[in-house]
């Protein structure tokens, strides 16, 4: 049986806080078991070998080590026929093995978003992790690109690895309704039959423009008194931190804040949900945009080209006029038209189901090693 190593800085297991990239990496591994591969994950999410990591087995069972070279110890790097990055760190290492001859592994860069495109959208993304992005795809045997508007950017960026890259769209985990969980939900928050439900799930941080949302929401919970926001999601800017729970202070019984949820405690709350809040300033693809609307949510986007296939299922607003907020008119607008919200909820419904159906994870990844 083959050997494949996934690595990541994030997977879900037990209750910390995983975002897109660990769901992605947890929805490979098991379509790369199912294929009848030995799958490992090695969970690591600094960039020096003397922190600690963590290694998955097949088994689903979960091994601690010290550091990072007591896993190369226990598990030679050789010892894997594929090994799959879905992070930027290690590379030095992987660039080693590249250099060595006789039989090593292939090495396959999963990546998640272009740096350099968010970089010169004016984020401040670590110039080491640019540096390693761009050593993982030279020195990669083959591409994967999470999505076709990443997969353009990836043509823009970096033509002449053009030959390298494969489209292999991110795919969506799904959880059916729980309606005992549901109820003890409306309990816990007090919701009544006519409040209307919005939630946000993402970091707070300004790249996903939880500072956005921070800034607009106490106008809209001030003049609507049965609405309610849910916000999930992990605080990386203390700032945006303290701006929500200063905001939850005056509107306790609106604003609800929680840093983690499991997936399918997580889909729960979309069920429960009216309007699902996109602020992002930068997608590559947005696995809760998707999982919002399945579960029947109006969506309220940030106008981002990766969200081109919501163009006529959803309601848009940018933040490029600083004297207005289209933020709060569109809010507004999904708020008081029920029927708008309905309407727009089941356009995005039948888009996500589409993609959901034409998604094939597992004959993409079978194509993919076919040709290695």
């Amino acid at each position: 049986m083959k050997k494949i190593l996934l690595i990541s800085f994030e997977y879900p297991i037990g209750k910390s806080y995983c975002g897109g990239v660990g769901q992605i990496v947890k929805q490979s591994r098991n379509v790369l078991s199912e294929l009848g591969y030995e799958v490992y994950v090695l969970i690591s999410s600094h960039f020096e070998k003397k922190r600690s990591v963590k290694l998955l087995l097949p088994d689903g069972s979960l091994t601690y080590y010290r550091n990072f070279w007591a896993f190369e110890k226990e598990h030679n790097w050789h010892k894997f026929n594929y090994i799959i990055q879905h992070f930027v760190n290690w590379a030095r290492e992987l660039k080693k093995i590249k250099a060595q001859g006789g039989r090593r592994p292939k090495i396959i860069y999963h990546f998640h978003s272009i740096l350099k495109r968010e970089k010169d959208s004016g984020f401040k993304t670590l110039n080491r992790f640019l540096l390693n992005q761009e050593r993982m795809i030279e020195i990669a045997d083959r591409i994967i690109c999470p999505s076709r508007y990443e997969y353009d950017n990836f043509m823009r960026y970096f033509p002449y690895f053009s030959e390298k890259v494969t489209l292999i769209e991110n795919t969506i985990e799904t959880f059916p309704t729980q309606k005992k969980e549901i109820q003890n939900i409306k309990k816990r928050y007090g919701i009544k039959k006519d409040d209307i439900i919005s939630i946000y799930v993402g970091r707070l941080e300004r790249i996903k423009g939880a500072h956005v949302l921070a800034k607009e929401i106490s106008k809209v919970l001030n003049r609507h008194k049965n609405l309610k926001i849910f916000i999930i999601g992990k605080a990386l800017e203390k700032d945006i931190y303290k701006k929500f729970r200063s905001i939850q202070k005056r509107f306790a019984h609106q604003l609800f804040y929680i840093r983690y949820l499991e997936k399918s405690k997580l889909f729960q709350y979309y069920y429960l949900s009216h309007i699902y809040i996109n602020t992002s300033l930068s997608e590559s693809f947005s696995l809760s945009t998707h999982e919002s609307a399945l579960c029947d949510n109006a969506l309220l986007l940030n106008r981002l080209p990766v969200f081109d296939k919501f163009r006529n299922a959803a309601m848009f607003f940018s933040n490029h006029n600083v004297n207005s907020s289209e933020f709060i008119s569109r809010y507004e607008k999904l708020i008081k038209d029920s029927r708008l919200r309905k309407t727009l909820s089941k356009k995005a419904n039948r888009i996500a189901k589409d993609f959901l159906i034409s998604n094939k994870l597992n004959k993409d990844f079978s194509r993919l090693f076919e040709k290695l």
